[in-house]
């Protein structure tokens, strides 16, 4: 589903320097520039044929090129075993060009079987980044990276003694103090924090009963937590406090109109998906975004899930009625197991799985899966999507693990910062499950090659369109069109040598 957008256009006939240099700039500002989406690129490279599953990835608008991603990995499990579980981790110092892969483990002395559900959180403030996981049962434990530092400082178990299960983790200022930072990791156990960057934490919070705790920072120190309520069944909830987490009081973000439990019956393959909701909140404005999957109907060859996005503008008061926002087939496909995430101008990004490009029947044993981006720069009115998977992958490739249980894990993540986007996701098409990326760049206006710089690389991109007229109402169909008139000329050189350097 690409959405049409209209650019500006500008005549430069008759009109002074002043005029031209005006309507330049309007220009600029109004173009629309699609996307650059680079190639899928495998960054589990350490991880030769062992599973891998379960993604999230964090970015700090300190330096955009420095990302970090994890991931469960299987890597140390003995030929055919399911365990030991271990924290997978990849790094990129060079905006997502190259990664290097590791293992972190839990401090010694809380080093468990599973050392699983990975979560990672970033601080725009100080450009700090963590990484962290589940020593289950028992602990969990986080790892930080500081700014302008290669390797990841010794792990800290920042709980122990009970059985905990699925953390996130978000970093942001405390209420009222801009100027501090505060790092959140929500779990079943409730809520705990650090106020020293990761070194000390509380004691958790109690919750109460729920699954899929995600904690978000809001610009002023608000604390959200969107959950699944488990035991009420179809209710997607939120925790709020509005005084650093003291308290929290409980808000409904949408119910739901299909519920289930932990099983995937409703998707083709056998894997299991759990409906968790996913949250971010505008640094600008402080709006909420959430975003989950529902069944909208049912068709021949079974149910039809969807994503379903909904804001709100009273802190989590009230939301809007849930839209479906992903595009289809006939007969639809599934899109599931999304990540939302904000950026600082406040386009809505999103990576989710899919299963449109195949007809296929819930529950069949070779699900068909491919993984999808959209983003949409009109507060969600609009949508534009990208398949990032060259060709649908078979979840079927992950069964030998479990025997006949396939195991996509529970979730996917991404992370955003400046004009980059890391979706990262599963795939099996090299014959085992890896963890792929395609980094994502909205270049700035003449930024034609998206590497943060406009220089003599994108005039000769510009060079190659010249005189090229395409019918531009689509986005990407012409990127060096730089003024929207739907000609590559000097309008458009004068654009570029404007952004110069």
């Amino acid at each position: 589903m690409l959405v049409n957008l209209r650019f500006a256009r500008v005549s430069r006939r008759r009109m002074g320097p002043a005029a031209v240099a005006l309507a330049l700039l309007t220009a600029s500002v109004a173009t629309a520039q699609a996307p650059i989406i680079g190639p899928q690129v495998r960054i589990d490279v350490g991880g030769g044929t062992s599973v891998a599953n379960e993604t999230t990835a964090s970015a700090s608008e300190m330096d955009p090129n420095v990302v970090i991603a994890a991931w469960n990995d299987w890597r140390e499990a003995p030929p055919g075993g399911t365990i030991p579980i271990r924290l997978g981790v990849a790094r990129s110092f060079d905006g997502g060009q190259t990664w290097e892969d590791l293992v972190i483990r839990a401090p010694k002395g809380f080093q468990a079987y599973c050392e699983c559900d990975p979560m990672t959180a970033y601080d725009d403030r100080t450009g700090t980044l963590w990484v962290g996981a589940l020593a289950y049962p028992g602990s969990v434990f986080v790892s930080r990276l500081d700014p302008g530092q290669t390797e990841f400082e010794p792990p800290v178990a920042t709980v122990t003694g009970g059985s905990f299960d699925k953390c996130w983790m978000a970093a942001g200022p405390r209420m009222g103090e801009p100027d501090s930072t505060r790092l959140y990791i929500a779990m079943s156990a409730g809520i705990q924090w650090s106020d020293d960057m990761g070194d000390t934490w509380t004691n958790p919070l109690s919750f109460g009963w729920g699954v899929g705790f995600l904690p978000r920072v809001g610009p002023n120190g608000e604390v959200y937590v969107a959950y699944w309520d488990f035991l009420a069944g179809p209710y997607m909830r939120l925790k709020r406090s509005l005084n650093g987490g003291a308290s929290f009081t409980t808000h409904t973000i949408a119910v739901r109109m299909d519920t289930w439990g932990f099983e995937g019956l409703r998707f083709p393959g056998r894997f299991r998906v759990p409906i968790f909701v996913y949250l971010d909140v505008s640094r600008k404005t402080g709006k909420l975004y959430a975003i989950y999957f529902d069944t909208t109907d049912v068709h021949e060859n079974g149910s039809n899930v969807d994503l379903y996005f909904t804001t709100s503008v009273d802190q989590g008061t009230t939301w809007t009625t849930p839209v479906v926002i992903n595009g289809d087939n006939d007969p639809p496909g599934d899109q599931f197991f999304p990540w939302i995430e904000l950026d600082e101008e406040d386009r809505i990004h999103v990576v989710f799985l899919d299963s449109r490009h195949t007809v296929q029947n819930d529950n069949t044993l070779h699900g068909m899966i491919d993984a999808y981006y959209t983003y949409s720069d009109d507060d969600g009115a609009t949508w534009n999507e990208f398949r990032l998977t060259p060709k649908s992958w078979d979840s079927f490739d992950d069964g030998a693990l479990y025997n006949s249980e396939q195991f996509l894990g529970d979730y996917t993540g991404l992370a955003v910062a400046g004009n980059r986007v890391y979706p990262v996701y599963l795939d099996t098409t090299g014959g085992d499950p890896n963890i792929y990326t395609n980094v994502i760049v909205f270049p700035s206006n003449g930024d034609l090659n998206g590497d943060g710089v406009v220089n003599t690389s994108d005039l000769l991109i510009l060079f190659s369109s010249w005189g090229l007229c395409v019918d531009c109402a689509l986005p990407g169909d012409c990127p060096a069109d730089l003024n929207g008139d739907c000609t590559v000329n000097t309008s458009d050189l004068l654009v570029l040598f404007s952004n110069w350097g």
